[in-house]
């Protein structure tokens, strides 16, 4: 279960940030290679630092971390750079299937890739175009909307969502380093935190 106490947006400054994907390569006879890819899905890795912060904000960082108990437990985190869906298409209908992921694709020529999104909110969900209903025409947990009984699309209906959406995250250490507090002078104090790592969790 996600804690519902996201970090605070300012970590986006300069941050630094991509997918990581697992991949085990075999070098073979001949330079020849072969590659396994382990992870179907990439988890983002976000390294971030607080740097020159009034106390009250490392303070307050700090008390995330106390709160989270380091590594132990995630929380919610705004990709600085996709942190919405309009109209997403999600999938199509075929009479049968009810339950739909959430996820917004990535588009290329060669592999397409789709990214699986778990944390929403101002979720608006359509089918064939036509606005469907929270609780009368679907339920939506941990990213999965699943539309109930009589309301499950046909076949051929395109399923589309808009909404804003978070990253579920968990300090990837449990020791995330503070600095001495300096300052210009005694009246206006600061300090730093990090730099650290934030690792996406799918569960």
């Amino acid at each position: 279960m996600v804690d519902t106490v996201a970090i605070n947006n300012k970590f986006a400054l300069d941050m630094k940030m991509g997918p990581v994907f697992q991949t085990t390569v075999i070098p073979l006879m001949g330079g020849y290679e072969d590659r396994n890819q382990d992870w179907q899905v990439a988890l983002w890795r976000y390294d971030v630092s607080l740097s020159n912060r009034p106390l009250s904000e490392i303070r307050s960082f700090m008390a995330h971390v106390l709160g989270r108990r380091g590594s132990a437990n995630t929380f919610p985190l705004r990709d600085p750079l996709d942190n919405t869906l309009t109209d997403e298409n999600i999938g199509t209908g075929d009479g049968t299937t009810a339950a739909f992921q959430i996820k917004k694709t990535y588009a290329d020529a060669d592999r397409a890739y789709a990214r699986p999104i778990t944390i929403v909110s101002s979720l608006v969900v359509k089918v064939a175009g036509v606005t469907k209903t929270v609780v009368t025409h679907y339920t939506q947990a941990d990213g999965i909307i699943t539309f109930t009984p009589g309301n499950i699309p046909t076949a051929g209906q395109a399923i589309t969502v808009s909404c804003d959406w978070l990253v579920r995250v968990r300090y990837a250490a449990d020791y995330n380093p503070l600095s001495l507090p300096i300052g210009p002078d005694t009246g206006t104090p600061f300090a730093s935190a990090g730099p650290l790592t934030l690792m996406e969790v799918l569960r």
